[in-house]
Parts: structure tokens; C-alpha cells; sequence
């Protein structure tokens, strides 16, 4: 998916308008906006349902924090939506700094890809793969020296591996749970 990305490294310094385009399906990718906030929510609480964390009692105070934070549009932060025929259909939260051990170039590190449950499988690939491409072209445009995606729902791996390599994903490594 073509994201234009002058738009979103703009939109993380100051806001602007919407100059993103719907493509044919009726797929938009833009930054998440104030008016995103219950369908975001929606959509993170059904992925937090997936997750090894589902034990754990959802936070909508926490939620409401990161999202003050994200519509504060901080510079190395960004949280694209792919809305579906005008409605949020997928969010992803990422950031970008500089690996602790060295003065080198930033790397953006991908915290959270969420998408609409409810929708079939083959509209919640597209949606996935709409976000990659907009963090993707993000990073391009700091000059990231590498994206890492955090996959934490410990569920349907295999599937989540394939997607991910569709995404032109290269495993690197994991997270072992103790």
C-alpha cells in the first residue's frame, strides 16, 4: 500500500491535513486522531484478549494515557490507523530511538499491531500488511537503520509468522516467556 510519507513525518511535528488516498478496496492509512479513540479501544481490547496477557485486567486509564501521548504527536512516535470504508480497522503503535550501545542511527521498534477481529481473515492481512508498509515508509523517511516488531500474543504463531514474512520480515530472534 502506498502511504504517503512526507504526510505522516509531517504529521509527527505538526498536524496537517489528510492527503492520504482510499484506495479502491476502501483501505486508508492516516495517523490516529482524537476521533479514533473508541474504535482504537475496541480494536486493542480484542487484541489484549489474544494475548499472554489476557489474564490481566485491561486498562483503559493506561490506554487513555498512551493516547494523550500519541495525539500529542511526540517527533519519534507513530500511530497509523487503516480505516476500512471510513471506520478504524487496524492501529500500530511504534517509536523510534538509537540503540543503547551506540551513537548510531535511530531504529524504530513496533510495539503493537492490532486489526478488527470481527473482520475475515483476508481484510485483516491486508489491514496488517497496510500498517507495516506505513511504519515501513516511516522509518525510511528517518533514516532507521533497522524496524523491530514486537509479536507478543503468544497465540497462532504459525500464521503470525507467515504474515510477518509476507511483510518481508526476517526473524531475528524471539522472546522466551519464563
Amino acid at each position: 500500500m502506498d502511504v504517503d510519507v512526507k504526510y505522516l513525518a509531517n504529521e509527527i511535528v505538526r498536524p496537517a491535513v489528510d492527503t492520504s488516498t482510499k484506495r479502491s478496496d476502501g483501505m486508508k492509512v492516516r495517523l490516529l486522531e482524537s476521533r479514533d479513540t473508541d474504535a482504537v479501544r475496541e480494536i486493542l481490547k480484542q487484541h489484549h484478549a489474544t494475548t499472554v496477557f489476557r489474564e490481566q485486567t485491561f486498562s483503559d486509564w493506561k490506554l487513555n494515557e498512551h493516547f494523550k501521548t500519541v495525539l500529542s504527536r511526540p517527533p519519534r512516535m507513530l500511530a497509523p490507523i487503516t480505516e476500512v470504508d471510513g471506520r478504524a480497522a487496524g492501529v500500530a503503535w511504534a517509536v523510534a530511538d538509537s540503540y543503547m550501545l551506540s551513537d548510531g542511527p535511530l531504529f524504530v521498534t513496533v510495539h503493537v499491531i492490532a486489526v478488527d477481529l470481527t473482520l475475515g481473515p483476508v481484510r485483516r492481512a491486508k489491514i496488517f500488511l497496510s500498517l507495516v508498509s506505513a511504519i515501513r515508509q516511516w522509518a525510511f523517511s528517518l533514516n532507521a537503520s533497522h524496524t523491530f516488531i514486537h509479536v507478543t500474543t503468544g497465540s497462532n504463531l504459525e500464521a503470525t509468522d507467515r504474515l510477518m514474512k509476507a511483510a518481508g520480515a526476517a526473524f531475528v530472534g524471539g522472546a522466551y516467556v519464563l
